[in-house]
């Protein structure tokens, strides 16, 4: 049964930490898992603890114009409100996490924007559209993330790339929301170095859940092991899928799984292969007016 909680249960939630994390990013649309399955077979890497490709990936950078939008009830700290330095704080984690991946963010604008509706608004409301109409930057290739109270118990979601029209309302929804006790020093422990961004926007570059659909399903990476159930904690030699078939332990250190922030600390080579694959797929050819990459070849 889904339910909303009330805004004095999800601000207690924020100052007493969350138990689980709560990603609220939908599956993956049926278009994406098409595309995922075919770059899949474009590309094979050896899955286990060292996460080796079959062939080393070209080295390649890639700037992605970066907008955040602080939206709070007042400007208060328990109602949403963060400073220019907590926003400049999220932006150095998510840089630090995507480094090794060749993705670099700059920050081209910082909005702190005082609307209760907007704050709150839920996941396809009215409200939701009308203050990311207002709010959005750039095109498609460029990043918005919406710092603001969220409801449900969730940390954060964000929208997977697709096939869209520029100016629709997907395109106005593109981008990430994450709450704003998440960012780094926030009080939503143990969710508070500021990786729930991290997570969510590796869902904006096309990555799925390490366990998305569990020992059968995978998230057609070849370099993350299977894995049957989400994390919560750092579970230290986390198993869930067992068998010849199912080689590696659980990737528990991946941003893309469900463990505490201090655990989260790697994209796989595969990972940072289909992130470019997706990115190229879906967003350069929409609109990612500010394009920087850079190949080098391997010696």
């Amino acid at each position: 049964m889904k339910f909303h909680l009330s805004l004095a249960t999800t601000l207690l939630l924020a100052a007493e930490g969350l138990a689980v994390r709560r990603c609220g990013t939908e599956d993956p649309p049926v278009e994406l898992i098409e595309k995922a399955i075919l770059f899949k077979a474009m590309t094979k890497f050896k899955a286990g603890p060292s996460s080796k490709p079959v062939e080393e990936p070209v080295p390649r950078t890639q700037t992605v114009p970066l907008h955040i939008h602080n939206v709070y009830a007042n400007q208060t700290r328990d109602q949403g409100y963060i400073t220019d330095e907590d926003v400049q704080n999220q932006f150095k984690v998510m840089n630090e996490n995507f480094a090794p991946t060749g993705v670099t963010f700059d920050l081209k604008t910082v909005t702190h924007t005082e609307d209760r509706a907007w704050a709150l608004s839920g996941r396809g409301s009215t409200a939701e559209l009308t203050m990311k109409k207002t709010l959005r930057k750039g095109g498609y290739g460029d990043l918005n993330i919406y710092i603001r109270p969220l409801r449900g118990g969730l940390l954060g979601y964000c929208t997977f790339p697709e096939t869209i029209t520029e100016g629709s309302d997907k395109f106005f929804l593109d981008g990430c929301d994450v709450l704003f006790s998440s960012v780094p020093g926030g009080a939503t422990v143990p969710y508070n170095e500021g990786k729930t961004a991290t997570h969510e926007v590796g869902h904006w570059f096309g990555l799925f859940h390490t366990f998305q659909g569990g020992c059968s399903g995978g998230d057609l990476v070849d370099d993350t092991p299977a894995q049957g159930s989400a994390t919560s904690g750092c579970p230290i030699g986390k198993d869930t899928c067992r068998g010849d078939q199912y080689p590696g332990l659980d990737p528990i250190h991946n941003y893309m799984d469900y463990s505490d922030d201090p655990c989260m600390t790697e994209f796989t080579p595969g990972q940072t292969v289909r992130l470019y694959q997706m990115f190229d797929q879906y967003r350069v050819p929409q609109g990612s007016w500010n394009r920087t990459i850079t190949r080098t070849s391997m010696h």
